[in-house]
């Protein structure tokens, strides 16, 4: 009996050590730097009657918030980052990823089969399958359900198409004021991000926590899922519905929002413009983690042994910057600081994206 009461103490002991983070010697960890900011681009100030015709947009004025550092784990990958300043320079942002619907009509009105969704993005193991990639984005039951399967330059031209069709808008009520429709840069994602969570905070007198880890696998697990909570504790969507046994997106308004702004945190992941810089990365650049995502190395260059198991990433030109975590994605995602990167060419059933407007001279 007590041979046997020793052994389940070692045994314990044994598992907590292995699943303590691995920590990066601070030798290695203080020649790691996060990815550089872009330009800021200056905006107008709005007047009346823009805001007026910008319903369900917001604008933020121009400022600089230092973002919290960022630390955890992609379900048995540790990555870390470190405190930095995200600039802006003012812009307007909609409070809701676009909808399949509103992708439709964009794709409807310039007639261009070449900017139609992937729709066998949805064809792999972690996805829902064959029947999202048949109904998803054409049956209008997910009208109001993110567009997926979305390039960065199909996101892109979505913008152009809406930057046109408002300034026509604008033109018709004679405001003198221009707007140009873009991708957020990763500052100005971050922006929004520290705009709900504040609005957040100043209407409940509490912060939100910081994301949980339960959904999904934790070190030396072997990537088997705990059974917990289908929320994170940031309220970012993970799963549609507990009971459905599916796996998929919610409707662009379909949870509670966060400060005004709907799924900033979850749902599906989101385009920046912001592209991956060289100087982003070590010896190694970046690998592909245990859940499939590109994301920075900040393993030590001179050890190989870890290293060895990831695959290395594809040409730094192709590739942008993506924010907010999906149902798909570990909750480290979910935090402000945290990116992984995504082919520019390529649509993913967990990318979505969210434009801004900026105001521009005429």
């Amino acid at each position: 009996m007590m041979r046997f009461l020793i052994f389940c103490i070692l045994l314990k002991a044994i598992t907590a050590v292995n699943a303590q983070p691995y920590h990066v010697p601070e030798e290695i960890r203080t020649r790691y730097y996060y990815q550089p900011g872009d330009s800021v681009i200056i905006s107008e100030k709005p007047n009346s009657a823009l805001i007026k015709i910008l319903k369900g947009w917001k604008y933020l004025s121009p400022d600089s918030t230092w973002v919290e550092p960022t630390e955890g784990y992609d379900t048995i990958l540790a990555l870390y980052h470190y405190d930095f300043k995200a600039r802006h320079g003012g812009f307007f942002f909609h409070t809701e990823e676009v909808n399949n619907a509103a992708y439709r009509k964009f794709v409807q009105s310039v007639q261009n089969p070449a900017f139609t969704p992937d729709t066998g993005c949805w064809l792999g193991p972690k996805q829902y399958s064959e029947p999202f990639s048949r109904y998803y984005y054409q049956h209008p039951a997910y009208n109001n359900y993110p567009v997926c399967g979305v390039s960065y330059h199909q996101a892109k031209a979505y913008c152009q198409w809406l930057q046109d069709s408002l300034n026509l808008v604008l033109k018709s009520k004679n405001i003198p004021q221009r707007i140009e429709v873009d991708l957020p840069s990763s500052d100005e994602w971050i922006h929004i991000y520290y705009y709900a969570t504040s609005q957040y905070a100043k209407k409940n007198k509490r912060s939100l926590n910081t994301p949980t880890y339960l959904q999904f696998a934790y070190p030396g697990s072997q990537n088997s899922v705990i059974s917990g909570p289908w929320y994170s504790a940031r309220l970012a969507l993970i799963k549609t519905f507990p009971v459905d046994y599916f796996v998929y997106t919610a409707e662009t308004h379909g949870v509670m929002p966060i400060g005004g702004v709907y799924h900033i945190m979850g749902n599906v992941a989101e385009w920046t413009r912001s592209a991956a810089q060289k100087h982003l990365f070590n010896e190694k650049e970046h690998i592909y983690t245990v859940t499939g995502r590109l994301a920075p190395n900040v393993y030590e260059t001179h050890s190989q042994s870890t290293l060895d198991k990831y695959v290395r990433g594809e040409k730094l030109n192709d590739l942008r910057v993506i924010k907010g975590g999906s149902w798909m994605d570990d909750p480290y995602y979910l935090q402000p600081g945290a990116l992984f990167f995504q082919d520019k060419n390529k649509g993913q059933a967990n990318i979505g994206f969210r434009p801004i407007i900026r105001v521009v001279k005429p």
